[in-house]
C-alpha cells in the first residue's frame, strides 16, 4: 500500500466503496481494509462520520469508548463510534480486517448492539466471516448494488446480534424466564417471581434480561399480553373486558390504557381496523 501512514506495515492493503446511496436510505460501507501494524500505529480524529467495525486476527486492537480503554483480542470485533471524538490504535502489533460503515441508522443500531454487549463483542465465525467478505467485495470492486451491498452490511450486523446472545452464559436463564412469560401471561407475574424461578435476585435478572432480550421482563410481559389482546380482538367477539382479562390486565380501564398508549387507538377501533 502506497503513503503508508505511520506504524502500518508495508503488506497492508486499504480500498473504497465505489458507490453511494442517496441520502441515508441504506447501509454502506465506506471503505474496508487489511492492516498490518506496530506500536506505532494510532488514530486520533474529532469526527468521522461512521462506526468502524474492526475484526482482530492477531494481536490487540485499542481504542476509547466513553473515555475507557478497550482491548479487543483475536477473534473479537472492536466497535468503534466515529461519530464524535475517538481514539484507536495498537500497542504492540496488530493484524485485522477493518470495515468502516455509514447511512440508514448506522450509529443509533450500532450503539444498540454496545449498549447491550459493550464495545469489544465476540466476532464468532460467521460474523467475522462476513466482515472479511466486505472487504473482499470492496477489494474486487465488485458491482454490486446499494440495495445488495446494503443487505450484506445489515446481514452483519444481524450475526453481530446473534452471535452475542447465543453465546451469552445468561442466554439459557433469559430463554427460561421467556418461555414462563409466553406460558402463564395471563396470571400476575411480577419481577421477583420470574427472577426466583431461574435463582437469580431481581436486579443481576432484569439486567440480563434486558441484555438478551433489549426489553425489561416487565415491558416484554407487557408486549406479550398486548399481541394476545390483538389475537382475541381480531378472531373473537369477546367483550373487552373479557379480553382484558384474558391476556393478562387487572381491569379493563388498564388495558385500555396501555393499548391506546402503544396502538394510537383505542380496542374496539383496532378491532374494526382492515389488514
Amino acid at each position: 500500500m502506497a503513503n503508508l501512514q505511520e506504524g502500518v506495515l508495508e503488506r497492508s492493503q486499504m480500498f473504497f466503496y465505489a458507490g453511494r446511496p442517496r441520502g441515508d436510505a441504506f447501509f454502506y460501507p465506506l471503505s474496508a481494509g487489511h492492516f498490518y501494524c506496530d506500536s506505532r500505529y494510532r488514530v486520533e480524529r474529532a469526527r468521522f462520520d461512521s462506526v468502524l467495525l474492526v475484526f482482530v486476527a492477531r494481536g490487540g486492537f485499542s481504542f476509547l469508548a466513553d473515555g475507557q480503554e478497550q482491548t479487543a483480542k483475536k477473534g473479537e470485533i472492536a466497535v468503534v463510534d466515529c461519530f464524535g471524538p475517538h481514539a484507536y490504535y495498537t500497542k504492540t502489533s496488530f493484524e485485522g480486517y477493518w470495515l468502516h460503515v455509514a447511512g440508514a441508522n448506522t450509529r443509533e443500531i450500532f450503539a444498540e448492539l454496545t449498549d447491550r454487549f459493550g464495545p469489544v463483542v465476540r466476532a464468532g465465525e460467521l460474523a467475522g466471516r462476513q466482515l472479511r467478505e466486505l472487504y473482499d467485495a470492496l477489494r474486487r470492486g465488485a458491482g454490486a448494488g446499494e440495495m445488495e451491498m446494503s443487505f450484506r452490511v445489515y446481514r452483519l450486523i444481524a450475526e453481530l446480534f446473534r452471535a452475542q446472545q447465543t453465546a451469552a452464559p445468561e442466554s439459557g436463564v433469559v430463554s427460561e424466564a421467556v418461555e414462563l412469560i409466553r406460558r402463564e401471561y395471563a396470571r400476575p407475574l411480577t419481577v421477583d417471581e420470574l427472577a426466583g424461578q431461574v435463582g437469580l435476585s431481581p436486579s443481576q435478572f432484569s439486567r440480563r434480561f434486558k441484555r438478551q432480550t433489549g426489553a425489561s421482563p416487565y415491558a416484554y410481559l407487557l408486549g406479550v399480553r398486548l399481541a394476545k389482546a390483538k389475537e382475541l380482538l381480531k378472531n373473537t367477539s369477546l367483550p373487552v373486558g373479557e379480553i382484558a382479562f384474558r391476556a393478562g390486565f387487572a381491569n379493563e380501564s388498564n388495558f385500555i390504557y396501555y393499548f391506546k398508549k402503544q396502538e394510537g387507538m383505542p380496542p374496539l377501533r383496532f378491532r374494526s381496523a382492515i389488514f
